[in-house]
């Protein structure tokens, strides 16, 4: 196990003093009440109000849909369990404040109460930290600390508001990766069978909150038995545990698969990944000016500036008619020109549209309307189909315009976090504490499946967080950052 000498002497024991017990019941009211503290009464809107459409009629009519009127048709069109948990929370704040009109739900009191489910989520969260850090040799007060460090992360506007303030799936995210990847450590660590069946448990159920962790957890499955070689350990244990881990997750995600399968004929977990992937292939079309201008116009505050100076740019290059026009997304900030291609994009005009992101979005809205009007059944799960073929073919004929993408999405959705994963991941080999490496290999792979695949967010990044303050917390505590046990 990954712990120092003085640890297993008996400096950090399993139990508590009362004194201690005493501070972590304090801590944790004082938590909540921060937590609730964050929580406002702001409406729910873009993709947190499609996970609401999706809890209400399920709530309603015991169906995950995204129809607004009858009939009430099954959909797949984002992942089931924030749905599920969701409408424990509208049953919840039904009991408390009545039954409402559907669009009573998207602001107000009612949308508090809605957010509120964020709650034990972030309990389940900070809990893992702590034992993350007890894990990593951390005494009891470091320990404490890392979960403190990583609450006042939500101090920041964006990140406050995905992880609490919303009906989004952040907070759910990060408390099953960290807790996941913890139960990964113990179980790979100490050759225990029930963690890693947890931990597969765990995983599964990310994969039903985060899709793309379906192919983290197939990546998880590969990793194990190779891990073996560094450790010299037995590759039959090795497979065993792998085999249990895909059992587990698998148990998890294949009902819902299957639900998808018989109802609309798709044996996937959401239907938006050809969509998803559509996206990132048109972005691939940017010239060498855009590619470069987008380390400027990604970068954070104040570097951003800096790099705007050094590579010759200037604010106007991103407004229309400007260099830089085209790979100013919405998700950068409103632009003079924001409204026009949210119209294009609604309206089916790939052709008025002047950024990539909302010229691909134009011709998927393009192709569902030529679906559903030849009399397709399923529009828009016919369309993410074509949309996936067509990405892919794109990407094959230029794969190396996809690859240059990668840095430059990893620059605008992880510019601390990836860095942080790959320098605890050239620790671990260096030194050879793999154990760092199986705790931080989740984490790292699905920043790079992200960018590979998808356009990185800065929000997909946040979910990783926790477990990179546990790690560089637990590294700095180490005399010379050098650790004198591993896996025992």
């Amino acid at each position: 196990m990954f712990m120092p000498d003085q640890v297993r002497e008996g400096a950090v024991h399993s139990k508590f003093s009362k004194s201690q017990w005493g501070i972590l019941a304090i801590a944790a009211a004082l938590l909540i009440a921060f937590w609730t503290s964050r929580i406002t009464d702001g409406p729910i809107v873009l993709d947190a109000a499609e996970n609401l459409q999706l809890t209400l009629n399920l709530e309603r009519h015991g169906i995950i849909s995204m129809s607004e009127t009858a009939p009430i048709l099954p959909s797949m069109f984002r992942e089931p369990a924030p749905v599920f948990f969701g409408m424990l929370a509208v049953r919840a704040g039904d009991a408390v404040l009545g039954r409402a009109d559907t669009g009573e739900y998207y602001h107000g009191q009612r949308a508090r109460w809605l957010k509120y489910q964020n709650i034990p989520w972030m309990a389940l969260l900070s809990a893992t930290v702590f034992m993350l850090g007890q894990e990593l040799g951390l005494a009891f007060l470091p320990s404490l600390i890392c979960v403190l460090l990583s609450n006042l992360l939500l101090l920041e506007t964006d990140i406050a508001y995905f992880m609490l303030d919303s009906f989004y799936t952040e907070a759910a995210a990060a408390a099953l990766l960290s807790l996941g990847s913890l139960l990964l450590l113990k179980g790979v660590g100490r050759d225990g069978l029930i963690r890693i069946a947890v931990a597969g448990l765990c995983f599964g159920l990310l994969a039903l909150v985060k899709a793309i962790f379906l192919y983290i957890i197939v990546a998880l499955v590969i990793a194990i038995p190779c891990l073996s070689l560094w450790l010299r350990r037995s590759i039959g244990n090795s497979l065993l545990q792998a085999i249990v881990l895909g059992a587990m997750s698998t148990l998890v995600v294949l009902p819902w698969m299957l639900r998808n399968y018989q109802d609309l004929g798709q044996f996937s977990i959401a239907q938006r990944g050809g969509e998803v992937l559509y996206d990132r292939a048109v972005a691939d079309q940017m010239t060498r000016d855009e590619y470069v201008g987008s380390f400027y116009l990604f970068a954070p505050y104040p570097l951003n500036g800096a790099l705007r100076r050094l590579l010759g740019y200037s604010n106007s290059d991103k407004e229309e008619g400007g260099r830089l026009q085209r790979i100013n997304s919405l998700a950068l900030g409103p632009t003079s020109f924001s409204n026009r291609d949210v119209s294009a994009e609604v309206n089916a005009r790939p052709q008025d549209a002047l950024t990539y992101f909302h010229r691909a979005g134009a011709e998927r809205v393009q192709l569902v309307n030529q679906l559903a009007a030849a009399g397709n059944p399923q529009p828009e799960l016919t369309a993410d189909r074509e949309l996936q073929a067509r990405a892919l073919a794109m990407i094959v004929h230029h794969p190396f315009r996809h690859m240059a993408l990668i840095p430059m999405y990893l620059w605008e959705g992880a510019f601390f976090s990836f860095p942080s994963l790959a320098f605890i991941v050239i620790y671990a080999f260096r030194y050879r504490k793999f154990e760092l490496a199986v705790l931080v290999f989740p984490a790292f792979l699905s920043l790079l499946a992200y960018a590979s695949f998808a356009h990185l967010e800065p929000r997909y990044g946040i979910p990783t967080y926790p477990i990179i303050i546990c790690v560089l917390a637990a590294l700095a505590s180490q005399h010379r950052w050098q650790f004198r046990t591993g896996f025992r």
